[in-house]
């Protein structure tokens, strides 16, 4: 079983170090998710190193 949250996993943010994790996204991809921009609207962005480093949880809803 793998540990990285696999396409469609929701996934918390925390955006600065020990805050509250109050960003949430779609991962599209191992490699990809969606989120929003207030002034952009929802976006496909590459999931960076620096997005990683902010991930505090991930959960994924089980399939019916």
């Amino acid at each position: 079983m793998s540990r990285w949250p696999s396409p469609g996993a929701l996934v918390l943010f925390r955006m600065k170090p020990r805050a509250i994790a109050k960003h949430v996204e779609i991962l599209t991809g191992p490699g990809s998710f969606l989120h929003a921009y207030e002034r952009l609207g929802v976006i496909e962005e590459p999931l960076t190193q620096s997005w990683r480093r902010r991930i505090a949880f991930a959960f994924l809803f089980p399939q019916r």
